[in-house]
């Protein structure tokens, strides 16, 4: 009778480990999306403090530094938030009145994490893996950027301003607590620049 019970019940297990195995292929990017979001906002919170009066109206030619590859992205962003305040951009720099060094000194994602509860480990001998019991987990993702402009004259080449640095911030929290209970603190609402319609 017992015999017969296992035998029944062998191709069930074996269902079971073989559906459990069965995994959706994800995409792994260089930034997940919460990084790229907490990116976003910081240079979004950063280009906010940034006064653009002083180059509306006039046609600017842009060059852009930064130490992380990050850089490329925040160019045309810095160049897009220029457009939308009502700055012209040199096709040729030629063409400009202007000529803006812009520093991205920081553009970053922190990750850090407060953790109290019993990590994973592994049952010597058997090799069983005991799972990670969380009473208390909080991993925090901090997003930084730093922009400073240095304004020439185009004809000249002399100095005519420098910006003090403009700093954004964005953060966000995810909080495990009792192994269940599980919530999120975020500042990643959506900002819209101001176009200003003067």
């Amino acid at each position: 009778m017992l015999f017969r019970w296992v035998k029944n019940l062998c191709p069930c297990v074996i269902l079971l480990f073989s559906g459990c195995a069965v995994s959706t292929q994800l995409t792994n990017t260089a930034r997940s999306g919460i990084e790229q979001k907490l990116l976003v906002r910081a240079l979004e919170r950063a280009l906010d403090g940034l006064d653009a009066q002083q180059f509306k109206g006039k046609t600017v030619a842009v060059e852009f530094y930064g130490l992380t590859p990050d850089k490329d992205f925040a160019r045309e962003f810095f160049t897009a938030w220029l457009q939308s305040q009502r700055v012209r951009i040199a096709v040729s720099s030629r063409q400009a009145q202007l000529h803006l060094k812009v520093f991205a000194s920081v553009l970053a994602v922190d990750r850090g994490q407060s953790f109290f509860g019993a990590p994973s480990f592994t049952v010597p001998v058997v090799g069983f893996v005991v799972p990670e019991i969380p009473l208390f987990r909080d991993v925090k993702y901090m997003g930084h950027a730093e922009i400073k402009i240095s304004t020439t004259d185009a004809e000249s080449g002399e100095f005519v301003a420098e910006s003090a640095p403009a700093v954004g911030k964005a953060n966000h929290d995810d909080y495990t607590i009792l192994i269940v209970v599980h919530f999120t603190h975020t500042d990643l609402e959506k900002q819209t620049w101001d176009l200003g319609n003067s």
